[in-house]
């Protein structure tokens, strides 16, 4: 199955690849001498250096599909905006309603440009007297220069925070018996996005509750001088649950039988925002924010011009980011990326499909290097996690 996998489809250099160059410039995690002892395998995504796998990724997959696994993610980015007008400014630039958030509540998100395309996705914590911006690694600078600039119009201040904290993250679908272990008092109910404050292994961490998967999840904020010591109790104690630590090329995988996009792959700036389905990350009460009009036409319009969509495909061979998928002849779509999913045992993809030809059920065809391919269109995600009581 491993050769199956499309992983990290945006650059990645594998160890063995790697020029002096490129290892000058990379980053390491804050975890790097763990993982180097789990035997980690390395390779080069965004200028930081990130674990790929332990073992092999069919098997880290099978292990969070089945129990719970732990990702390191400190390669994210983390902007914090503070101030009395944090909350006004950060409001009229993302795609929700940040005025809803009182502490400990949280929500998707997106930054737009001002014709409405996707400039990068988000989540937005509320802290109740700041705000934390979490970002994807490729789009984190990319985000920064954006909003720091604007910190010299107002009563508001923009900082980088990443290196402040590592992020890890427990999945699968025995996280919460993990997360009740792990902590020193018990774990609340959350919806997701939502975060407490918490203590593991004598730190004061923050927990997210964070869907990675498809399964439930949790997303650990761990001051940069407890990570090391959060690792190591979360590995101990976390065994008793079978948990071990997993890399991102099945985080890839599983992430994408969720129907979850990837930035750079899925969606860029020739996107306009509801096309990508994430409607969730958008608030149609809230009033301006940059690119709102554009997002209100479409609303009033009733239906967009294209979204992604699911595809399962006969056979095993897999499309290519750009392949064309035809109706009777005719081009309505563009496939973004595919995979082999283990859990549907088939091949799976990603693709813009035209206003009325992305029902569900529909048959059309993608036309790839190797030939034409008959696919089903069908409603995303392909997989929706089963929920385990404690």
């Amino acid at each position: 199955m491993v050769e199956a996998f499309r992983v990290l489809e945006r650059a990645v250099l594998m160890e063995s690849g790697r020029t002096m160059s490129e290892a000058a410039m990379s980053r390491r995690l804050p975890l790097w001498e763990r993982h180097t002892t789990l035997g980690a395998r390395f390779g080069l995504v965004d200028g930081w250096e990130v674990v790929l796998s332990y073992v092999a990724p069919s098997d880290e997959y099978r292990q969070v599909r089945n129990q719970v696994g732990l990702v390191d993610l400190s390669h994210c980015g983390i902007i914090k905006v503070s101030g009395g007008e944090a909350e006004r400014f950060l409001n009229g630039l993302v795609t929700n309603d940040v005025k809803s958030l009182t502490k400990g509540r949280g929500m998707r998100a997106a930054f737009l440009t001002g014709h409405g395309k996707v400039k990068a996705l988000c989540r937005v914590l509320g802290l109740g007297d700041c705000f934390l911006i979490l970002n994807d690694s490729q789009t984190h600078d990319k985000v920064y220069q954006y909003v720091y600039p604007f910190s010299y119009a107002g009563d508001f201040a923009v900082e980088d925070v990443t290196t402040r904290y590592g992020i890890l993250s427990v999945q699968g679908p025995r996280s919460l018996l993990v997360m009740k272990e792990i902590c020193f008092e018990p774990v609340t109910p959350m919806d997701e996005h939502q975060w407490s404050e918490a203590v593991i292994a004598g730190h004061n961490v923050m927990v997210v509750k964070a869907s990675r998967t498809g399964e439930a999840g949790y997303d650990i904020l761990t001051p940069i001088e407890g990570v090391v010591d959060v690792w190591d109790f979360i590995l101990l104690k976390g065994a008793f649950h079978g948990l071990r630590a997993f890399g991102l090329e099945a985080l890839d995988l599983l992430r994408f039988e969720a129907g979850l996009p990837v930035y750079g792959i899925d969606i860029d700036e020739t996107n306009m925002m509801l096309e990508t389905g994430l409607s969730d990350a958008v608030s149609f009460t809230k009033g301006c924010y940059t690119g709102q009009e554009a997002v209100a036409m479409a609303t009033y319009r009733g239906h967009v011009s294209k979204k992604l969509s699911g595809l399962t495909m006969e056979g095993d061979r897999l499309p290519s980011p750009g392949d064309k998928v035809l109706s009777q002849g005719r081009q309505v779509g563009v496939v973004t990326s595919a995979m082999r999913s283990e859990t549907l045992d088939r091949v799976t993809a990603m693709a813009y499909i035209k206003y009325g030809f992305f029902e569900p059920g529909s048959t059309v065809e993608v036309q790839s290097e190797e030939g034409t391919l008959n696919a089903l269109i069908v409603e995303l995600p392909f997989y929706r996690g089963v929920k385990v009581e404690p």
